[in-house]
């Protein structure tokens, strides 16, 4: 049986001619000019614990990107002129730290060979914490690594998903990976997959992340992506919504210490919209999951892709499983003006167009995410998705909702006062779908 026999594919409306000769690509058609925010490493596919709800394929597989692979992307970048002020170096899917502590010396050093004289170069590191010891947070601290700990709240919610191979939580193993962040003065923020069940607690689920000291954590949910074919949030948006206003009800309480991230971002765009791209004539607002090469995903053995990370190496005739070319052989652009790069590409531009004509909130996202597109609607040029109702458009919402409940009061408060937007959250504006996936 034929691997395209085993997945269970969705009906997919191949993408009309005329859109993609008509997308065509030109990196000279955008203003600004491209650059890449996020270069997405896949060090290792291994993944020490087996969660039920990853998407990833190849979690079995030890290999690792070698370190000519780990210069090739960064001189790729440099040869296209894709490198700006700022580049933050992602090292996710699988568990990443499953390779040793000397591995990722050795990267971060070839990285800032490469590219340390040409941008601010900084990294992140997304990962269960069931192997962080006293070595990891020596690394972390040495090269100012950013760390997102991937944890689902109490151990109920928690253990029901994120077990061993063996079929044991991992619970108490997080516990002690962020115990020990916490001792040697790292600060960290936290991602945790959130089901119906963290819906009907989630009180106790915000109560965790306080008592753990995270100042911000994000609220994925387990989307229908790759080898998972169906979320469980399907039938259960309005326990979402009422989970989402509960959250936002506990972070402004007097005392509060700790963000939800779907809602700092929200109120951040309701104060600060996205910043326009231009191509050709068009002008749309900046989203890094459908720019291309905004986000630059390499796979360990340098295969490359753009857009959403979660598309690369995903089982897809029409597409070509998503990847471009491979850095040992290819350049980002001139692999770019092969065919598999142009449907995508004609894809994702008809999907913005889609959106931007018959979506309130395409101001404030630009586009959605190509990857849950394609597996929740069976096409990239498609338009609302699970994922934008749940992670945008709710969160949008309450945020807003909020703030006209508030207006009264605040004018009562100040008479006269010239009218202000809201106070943005601290911090910068996270992605979450780009890069900051639970692992």
């Amino acid at each position: 049986m034929t691997v395209e026999a085993l997945v269970r594919w969705l009906p997919r409306r191949p993408a009309p001619a005329e859109s993609v000769s008509s997308a065509g690509f030109d990196p000279l058609d955008f203003t600004p000019a491209l650059k890449t925010r996020l270069l997405i490493l896949q060090p290792t596919p291994f993944c020490n614990i087996d969660c039920d709800y990853c998407y990833l394929p190849g979690r079995d597989s030890s290999a690792r990107m070698s370190l000519a692979t780990i210069r090739r992307a960064a001189e790729r970048l440099l040869d296209d002129d894709l490198v700006g002020e700022q580049l933050t170096v992602v090292w996710h899917a699988g568990e990443p730290l499953t390779l040793p502590v000397h591995y990722f010396e050795a990267a971060i050093a070839t990285l800032h060979d490469v590219l340390g004289a040409r941008c601010e170069l900084s990294h992140s590191i997304q990962t269960n914490a069931t192997l962080i010891d006293d070595a990891w947070c020596a690394l972390i601290q040495r090269h100012h690594i950013r760390i997102g700990v991937s944890v689902d709240g109490p151990a109920e919610l928690h253990d029901a998903h994120r077990r061993t191979r063996s079929g044991r939580g991992t619970h108490a193993r997080v516990l002690r990976g962020m115990a020990c962040l916490r001792a040697h003065g790292i600060a960290f923020h936290a991602i945790a997959v959130v089901t119906p069940a963290t819906f009907a607690q989630a009180d106790a689920f915000f109560d965790f992340f306080e008592a753990q000291g995270v100042p911000e954590f994000g609220c994925n949910f387990d989307e229908a992506e790759g080898a998972h074919t169906r979320s469980s949030l399907i039938g259960h948006e309005a326990a979402h919504a009422a989970f989402i206003a509960r959250l936002l009800a506990r972070s402004r309480a007097p005392g509060a210490r700790t963000r939800v991230r779907e809602l700092a971002m929200a109120l951040h765009l309701v104060a600060q919209p996205l910043p326009m791209i231009a191509w050709r004539s068009e002008r749309w607002p900046e989203n890094v999951q459908t720019l291309p090469f905004a986000l630059v995903n390499v796979a360990h053995n340098g295969d490359f892709s753009s857009f959403s990370p979660e598309l690369l190496g995903q089982p897809s005739a029409e597409f070509g499983n998503f990847i471009f070319g491979n850095v040992e052989r290819d350049g980002f652009f001139a692999a770019a003006a092969g065919e598999r790069f142009a449907r995508v590409w004609g894809a994702v531009a008809r999907g913005n167009r889609a959106c931007e004509a018959g979506c309130a909130y395409f101001g404030y996202c630009g586009g959605g995410a190509p990857a849950n597109k394609f597996y929740e609607n069976g096409d990239l040029g498609s338009t609302e998705t699970l994922y934008c109702r749940t992670v945008l458009k709710r969160p949008f919402d309450a945020v807003l909702a909020q703030l006209e409940r508030d207006a009264p009061a605040a004018r009562a408060a100040a008479p006269g006062r010239p009218k202000q937007g809201p106070t943005l959250p601290e911090g910068r504006l996270p992605y979450p779908a780009s890069g900051e996936q639970s692992s």
